[in-house]
């Protein structure tokens, strides 16, 4: 037993099966942790397959993931043209791929997005469009006003003018009702 206590004792020792300790512990371990859940945010479409120590992923996962790192990310802007070529090239490249439906679905959203986008510009062309014309019928209902007052202050000085010669005219048609009768 003092034997037992002087081996453990030695700083060598206790290193060791500390490691040997580290080392069960980590070969017991589960792999990997639980799968990260969300969309395109730099992380790749196909989930990581198991290969061997000399072979890569399968081609077509590659395609999969390159064409969904053309969707967009935070830190680089969507190429939705690049995308949907790199995807139709995966589905005629690879027809029995099981990735094919996926890149079929990738294919059919990304021609709604980009007819939803013409769509959006159009509508936006069409609201400039109105809006210019907007401002040119308040122009116009400007000026027409200007007129409007112009017109309507020429028209009160006229009527001012005839109510100052039907007074004339009523004065001279009374003169000349005096004359007549004097000359009578």
């Amino acid at each position: 037993m003092n034997k037992c206590r002087v081996f453990l004792k030695d700083w060598r020792v206790r290193l060791c099966l500390a490691g040997l300790l580290a080392f069960f512990v980590g070969a017991c371990a589960s792999p990997g942790g639980a799968p990260v859940k969300g969309g395109l945010s730099g992380m790749a479409v196909v989930p990581a397959e198991k290969t061997g120590l000399f072979t890569g992923p399968p081609a077509d996962a590659v395609r999969l993931n390159e064409g969904a790192s053309w969707l967009g990310l935070s830190d680089k802007p969507a190429d939705y043209a690049k995308a949907r070529e790199i995807f139709a090239a995966l589905a005629t490249d690879y027809p029995k791929s099981r990735w094919r439906p996926l890149a079929e679905t990738f294919i059919r959203l990304i021609d709604v997005t980009r007819s939803q986008q013409a769509k959006s510009l159009s509508g936006q062309e069409l609201m400039e469009k109105l809006q210019q014309e907007n401002e040119q019928l308040k122009k116009d209902i400007q000026s027409l006003g200007s007129r409007f007052q112009a017109e309507r202050a020429n028209l009160l000085q006229e009527n001012e003018q005839l109510k100052k010669d039907m007074e004339l005219l009523k004065k001279l048609e009374v003169q000349l009702d005096q004359r007549e009768k004097m000359l009578r």
